[in-house]
């Protein structure tokens, strides 16, 4: 039986259709999976650059960020395209090439950064916390060398000394009372204050251990007033307080383990630096020659700055891993979408039957 030659036409003419339909429809959802993946890519490379060149840049950063964006969407787009259109695509490789060197350095930046964060944050606050133990602990030492405070810790020494040997006197089984060695430490007590203390009754040898205690106790509350009060205490009292003030801020701040563990954080820092300023003042109007308290930074130093984070991550490498990961999401993020491009389009097949080149039909036909 013969078929007609319209016929047979006919059937290869409908099967070619259905095959370039299938053909092209499947090529459009290709396109569009594409498409997505550069947009989606090129988004999280955006976010991962701004920040990354946020602390080197400043304000400068958005147009940094919108260039490297434009200039990545384009060379996938010409890399599609051209590979499609059997066109050469080298130069947009080179374009895309150029875009995601400075694309992978912000975005390493970015990753190390958070990645060794943690890490710098610990070493940052035991070594801050260092530098602010020795320069308050420098800073009472120096305060205790005063002459004003040397020769009032041995005046207040002494009179401690008069006063404790006055009580053992007067509570002598065989002296029992305030008589005449009693009336020595009395004198010799306000001699040490430049001052005379009120005479007060003094109990005698029939007095009871009661009467002796009121006596001694108001006795000694007297010398208390006059030694602070005594013109030579000023200066004492003043370099006291602030020594005290400093043995507070060491106790409170403790040890910088432990703050790490309580969950301390560049806040912690913060404070160090404040109370090391402030105790730095306060100690240069007290003394001759004043201190210089370091610099406590609170901020994580030069962590953010791209040249820090490549000089640390690839140079220094202290933590492995971390640089490691860095490197693979940096490079990933820009890639994939080349890497889509190469599995999915083959050369020439994105040449439409009339050979019209559309610049503008990036879905292709359907």
């Amino acid at each position: 039986m013969n078929i007609p030659f319209t016929v047979v036409n006919h059937v290869l003419t409908s099967a070619m259709f259905r095959w370039s339909f299938k053909n092209g429809f499947f090529m459009f959802v290709i396109r569009i999976v594409y498409y997505l993946l550069v947009i989606l890519c090129i988004g999280i490379s955006l976010y991962l650059t701004y920040f990354g060149f946020l602390r080197t840049f400043g304000g400068l950063t958005p147009f940094f960020t919108a260039v490297i964006g434009l200039l990545l969407f384009a060379a996938d787009y010409l890399i599609q395209r051209n590979r499609e259109r059997g066109l050469p695509w080298g130069p947009a490789l080179m374009l895309f090439i150029l875009a995601a060197v400075f694309s992978t350095i912000s975005n390493f930046n970015f990753l190390y950064t958070n990645f060794m964060t943690n890490d710098v944050l610990a070493a940052t606050v035991r070594e801050q916390y260092a530098v602010f133990s020795t320069d308050l602990t420098k800073t009472d030492e120096k305060l205790s060398e005063v002459n004003a405070v040397k020769s009032e810790v041995a005046r207040r020494a002494a009179i401690e000394t008069e006063l404790k040997q006055m009580w053992e006197q007067m509570n002598d089984e065989r002296r029992v009372g305030c008589g005449t060695r009693c009336a020595e430490h009395i004198s010799n007590i306000n001699a040490l204050l430049g001052v005379t203390v009120t005479d007060l009754a003094r109990p005698g040898p029939s007095s009871t251990e009661g009467e002796r205690k009121s006596f001694y106790d108001n006795f000694r509350g007297l010398v208390m007033a006059a030694q602070s009060n005594s013109s030579v205490a000023g200066p004492y009292q003043d370099i006291a307080i602030l020594r005290s003030k400093i043995s507070e801020r060491l106790a409170f701040y403790g040890n910088p383990d432990d703050a790490l563990q309580a969950g301390a954080d560049l806040s912690v820092l913060a404070k160090l630096s404040q109370d090391s300023q402030e105790i730095e003042r306060e100690a240069n109007v007290l003394l001759t020659n004043p201190v210089d308290h370091k610099f406590i930074d609170p901020t994580l130093g030069r962590l953010g700055e791209i040249v820090y984070s490549l000089k640390n991550g690839l140079v220094d490498v202290p933590n492995l891993s971390a640089t490691i990961m860095a490197i693979i999401l940096s490079l990933v993020v820009d890639f994939i979408p080349i890497l889509f491009a190469m599995v999915a389009f083959r050369p020439g097949e994105g040449i439409t039957p009339d050979a019209v080149d559309d610049d503008f039909d990036i879905l292709g036909g359907v």
